[in-house]
């Protein structure tokens, strides 16, 4: 049996984890106008049905159809961070958060999906197969055998719009089963890193194929650690991985982690700002605002679609109340 390790080691007290952990600002729009607008016209119409008291048995499936629907556009994004081990996949997910070190050595040697979301404060739990939910503390002991995920919460305000989920390194990607998990997490989109000196290996595009089809349309490619290449050689790489996985990819594009966290909290309008445009952050941040902006438009779309369904329906059970409930949300 393996102990989760107590947390409090890994976090900085909470007012030093807020301090920067959102500067610089970052190109996510953190409101999306288009679904606040459909969401307060869903929450209207909702509100008009549940005040039809004499048709309250008939429209309650509706209602509740519409409620699910709400819950659904208000939940940010989910994004998987994916890549076999030594990718630079949990660095890549420092840097999209925003702070130097995440905790997620709370677990030692195991594999367990850890998802950062936003929370006012730092805090971690466990989500259990049962989906049971277990605040750790630093006197917490438990199984890390029967974890479904770790769920650590950050001061960050990137992740209002996207959550990551930051899979275990993967040691030969073809047979590891949780490639095939993403489902169970509801991931919306995924970024694959692949180191840039050995990078696309078969075992990668092997296990990239086994991603849902409509999850492999919303990923992206990233060749990490690109600094170790010479300017020829990448050229060469990148024209590879266009060539080879450019169709099964939204982007790819290289990254130098490394150098994009050393400038992380500096001014942009100095030096830093020529380092962090090389080390491919802000290709980067472009590539995954546009990324996400079509995923939001794709989510609002099939939630329309669902209404009308819902409302459709909803009309035909007034006029015939024995038809069966509305459908359920996208």
């Amino acid at each position: 049996m393996r102990r989760i390790l107590p947390t409090g080691r890994f976090y900085a007290p909470s007012a030093q984890a807020r301090e920067g952990l959102d500067a610089p600002k970052g190109k996510f729009a953190l409101v999306h106008e288009p679904t606040i607008k459909v969401l307060d016209e869903l929450k209207r119409a909702r509100g008009q049905l549940e005040t039809l008291g004499s048709a309250g048995p008939i429209l309650a499936p509706a209602i509740r159809a519409l409620r699910r629907t709400e819950l659904r556009l208000e939940r940010p994004l989910r994004m998987a961070v994916i890549g076999e081990f030594n990718s630079g996949k949990s660095t890549l997910s420092n840097l999209l958060v925003r702070i130097e070190s995440l905790p997620t050595a709370v677990i030692s040697n195991t594999c367990i999906p850890t998802l950062l979301y936003h929370a006012p404060v730092p805090e971690i739990c466990a989500v259990y197969h049962d989906r049971r939910r277990e605040s750790l503390r630093a006197s917490t002991q438990a199984s890390s055998q029967n974890i479904f995920r770790l769920e650590v919460g950050l001061p960050s305000e990137r992740l209002r719009v996207v959550q990551i989920l930051d899979l275990p390194g993967l040691a030969d990607a073809r047979f590891d089963g949780s490639i095939t998990d993403l489902t169970s997490h509801a991931v919306d989109l995924a970024i694959w890193c692949t180191l840039s000196t050995q990078a696309w290996k078969e075992s990668e595009r092997a296990a990239w194929e086994q991603i849902p089809v409509r999850l492999r349309s919303r990923g992206l490619l990233v060749a990490t650690h690109s600094d170790l290449l010479r300017n020829g050689d990448l050229e060469k790489l990148m024209r590879r991985l266009r060539d080879v996985a450019g169709s099964s990819f939204w982007d790819i594009l290289p990254m130098s982690t490394v150098e994009a966290l050393a400038v992380m909290a500096e001014d942009r309008e100095g030096p830093a700002g020529a380092i962090w445009k090389a080390s491919g952050a802000y290709a980067l941040e472009t590539a995954l605002d546009d990324l996400i902006e079509d995923v939001r438009m794709r989510r609002l779309k099939a939630a329309l679609k669902v209404t009308g369904q819902i409302a459709e329906r909803a009309l035909l059970r007034i006029e015939n109340p024995s038809l069966p409930s509305a459908p359920g949300p996208l």
